[in-house]
């Protein structure tokens, strides 16, 4: 399951309320079943052109609340996301800093050790992909009202998406190789396109 929510961190987390009301659970099995299509895509020897599979805001965001949400990491809640066009994301999470300060090696130099508490993090990037791998580039960041270097959310990742496959975390500094049998991710408006 972690690396399902390293996924979801690197795509965004989930939506804020969509049209239509709150995501449901049903909403959150429309999710699985995308993932499952994306599986079983990845196992099956593509035979003419690229198929893609949609993953909606809103099924994230089902997802995340109903299905993933005893998954989530300690001190991260309510995550919220935007898809847009051009491959823009805006993420936002109530992040517990103290939780977060307690998973890191402690440093004279580390910022997070001037900060506490749980407060609102939000980041805005540019997700692009291409030769199977994807690039974040982080905007803008905010630790609350203030203005944080982008660099502190890119730790932020790092922390959170740590797993046995990511036992350092992911560095969304550095291209990250899709996964097996993913050609490509396409942010666009409301939805992501995985492209096998």
């Amino acid at each position: 399951m972690n690396w399902i929510v390293a996924a979801m961190v690197m795509l965004g987390a989930a939506a804020p309320a969509p049209q239509g009301g709150p995501p449901t659970a049903a909403d959150g099995r429309e999710f699985e079943s995308a993932l499952a299509r994306i599986l079983l895509n990845a196992a099956t020897p593509r035979r003419g052109e690229p198929r893609e599979v949609i993953i909606t805001e809103r099924a994230v965001a089902g997802f995340l609340r109903f299905q993933a949400a005893d998954s989530l990491p300690p001190g991260l809640a309510d995550p919220e996301l935007r898809m847009e066009a051009g491959g823009r994301l805006t993420v936002t999470a109530t992040v517990d800093l103290d939780a977060v300060r307690e998973q890191q090696s402690p440093g004279p130099l580390n910022p997070l050790r001037f900060l506490s508490g749980s407060v609102p993090v939000t980041a805005i990037g540019i997700v692009q992909s291409s030769r199977r791998t994807l690039t974040i580039r982080i905007e803008s960041a905010r630790v609350g009202a203030l203005q944080v270097p982008a660099t502190l959310v890119a730790e932020l990742v790092q922390v959170y998406t740590r797993s046995d496959r990511y036992p350092d975390g992911i560095d969304v500094s550095e291209p990250i190789p899709l996964p097996s049998g993913i050609d490509a991710v396409r942010v666009e408006s409301r939805r992501t396109v995985v492209v096998q």
